[in-house]
């Protein structure tokens, strides 16, 4: 008979849910998300090396970009840019991507964690804004699924869902560009 009583005593708990309404009268924001999770997109979904193929002037190179993916936490380096590393953090609600130059912080910014498209991404005020989608995506001879491209001011750069980036245009002529090419 007490079990009987505990047990309904602990649904009826779980069904009322602990705590309750003051009568409508709670003032907590609502939380608006976006259609597009920006972590989903701007960072892989497992440490890997990616290689890029670089035309800047009609000359053409190439690098390789090495990610270290923890749960909440990517650290990006580039070969091209030697003692320098880009982090990546997620939080409950933005991205902070944190700048280090010989091993010492050189800068950071926030990003909104998730974003619809024509959204500025910026937790401050910037020309940055989720663009476009592209389910299918071609650049430089190079195709990719489900692609977003995120515009800061005229300069596009392209990311696809579970490998981060894929290409950035870095001038407006389009004759700078960076391709992943693995």
């Amino acid at each position: 008979m007490i079990q009987k009583l505990i047990l309904t005593s602990l649904t009826a708990f779980l069904f009322i849910g602990c705590g309750g309404t003051t009568g409508g009268d709670d003032k907590k924001p609502v939380v608006v998300q976006g259609k597009y999770n920006l972590w989903e997109y701007m960072t892989p979904n497992a440490s890997n090396t990616n290689t890029f193929n670089l035309s800047s002037n009609s000359v053409d190179s190439k690098y390789t970009t090495t990610y270290k993916v923890e749960r909440n936490r990517v650290v990006e380096v580039a070969d091209y840019a030697q003692g320098e590393e880009t982090i990546y953090e997620k939080s409950t609600d933005k991205i902070i991507i944190k700048f280090k130059k010989g091993g010492k912080p050189n800068g950071f910014y926030e990003i909104k964690l998730t974003a619809n498209i024509n959204d500025v991404i910026t937790k401050r005020s910037s020309s940055c804004r989720l663009s476009k989608h592209h389910d299918n995506f071609t650049i430089a001879g190079k195709s990719f699924q489900d692609v977003i491209e995120i515009t800061c001011g005229s300069t596009p750069g392209f990311y696809q869902k579970g490998v981060g980036e894929i290409a950035q245009i870095e001038d407006d002529s389009g004759k700078n560009l960076r391709v992943l090419s693995n």
